[in-house]
């Protein structure tokens, strides 16, 4: 047989997976109400209802309420800003905001009920660049929520 065959059949052997990182007896996991230390309103309602989805999604973990959970995700919505970062127009006078960035970061706090100990704590941040013209800020604090509650899942994957 041919070297280049025989990488070739080897090379199948290592690397991608797509079994779950998570330690096997971690199957479902509970999420409770997220809680917000900003003054923007509404964003702890949203990211609860994003990271049910995402973790729907992502299909590693069967969401169920946190009693019967054998992982409980906790989230503190600790920073929105939205920071301007591009402007038009000539002169100094006359510029306005044609780009913003928006930017939210997030607490969290994951504990493994099984073996009643933290499973993972750290700080998930999301970004979404947007132009006033063609999205409003709503609109893109949708999607930045949507980016962080993703950003929790991957990083909960990951912790173990």
């Amino acid at each position: 047989m041919r070297p280049a065959t025989l990488l070739f059949l080897f090379a199948g052997c290592c690397g991608y997976s797509t079994h779950s990182l998570l330690p096997s007896h971690l199957r479902t996991v509970g999420i409770r109400p997220a809680t917000n230390t900003t003054t923007q309103p509404g964003l702890a309602e949203a990211l609860t209802d994003s990271l049910a989805a995402a973790f729907t999604a992502d299909r590693t973990l069967r969401v169920t309420n946190v009693e019967a959970a054998d992982l409980v995700i906790n989230t503190t919505v600790s920073s929105y800003a939205r920071t301007p970062v591009s402007y038009s127009g000539d002169s100094t006078a006359s510029q306005s905001v044609s780009a913003y960035e928006l930017s939210m970061s997030a607490q969290v706090d994951a504990r493994d009920q099984t073996r009643n100990e933290q499973f993972y704590k750290g700080v998930a941040t999301a970004r979404v660049t947007y132009e006033p013209a063609s999205k409003t800020e709503e609109e893109a604090a949708s999607e930045v929520i949507g980016k962080l509650a993703s950003e929790v899942v991957r990083q909960v994957q990951i912790a173990w």
